[in-house]
């Protein structure tokens, strides 16, 4: 059964870019990208996320959180997360959103356990 469907409510979602842009020039795309998606799985509301491609060929991490209100504090905390002369996150951030249940899909979202803990 999807993941999607054995949840009532939908999946409030941030697509992070784990791969730089093949016009980039910068230093510490992907570990910055890295860093964001860890610092994810700390957050209160934070669900668990997937890997996927972009439309471009790049690839993102898709994390899920469990309302937009999560989602929301995630985005704030997140802007003040990346160091001087990282990409910024809007370089970062691929999309964001919400997964309503007619988008449906099998899926394979790994979850994250509240034991784990992200170094």
């Amino acid at each position: 059964m999807s993941i999607l469907q054995k949840t009532e409510i939908p999946f409030y979602f941030a697509a992070v870019y784990t791969s730089p842009p093949k016009d980039y020039v910068g230093t510490g795309f992907s570990e910055t990208a890295s860093m964001l998606v860890a610092m994810a799985a700390t957050e209160p509301g934070y669900l668990g996320f997937e890997t996927d491609f972009a439309a471009e060929g790049r690839t993102v991490a898709v994390c899920y959180w469990n309302s937009y209100g999560s989602l929301s504090h995630w985005t704030e905390k997140a802007k003040g997360w990346t160091a001087p002369g990282a990409p910024a996150l809007d370089d970062l951030l691929s999309n964001t959103g919400c997964l309503w249940p007619w988008l449906r899909e099998e899926r394979e979202v790994k979850w994250e356990t509240a034991a784990r803990s992200v170094a």
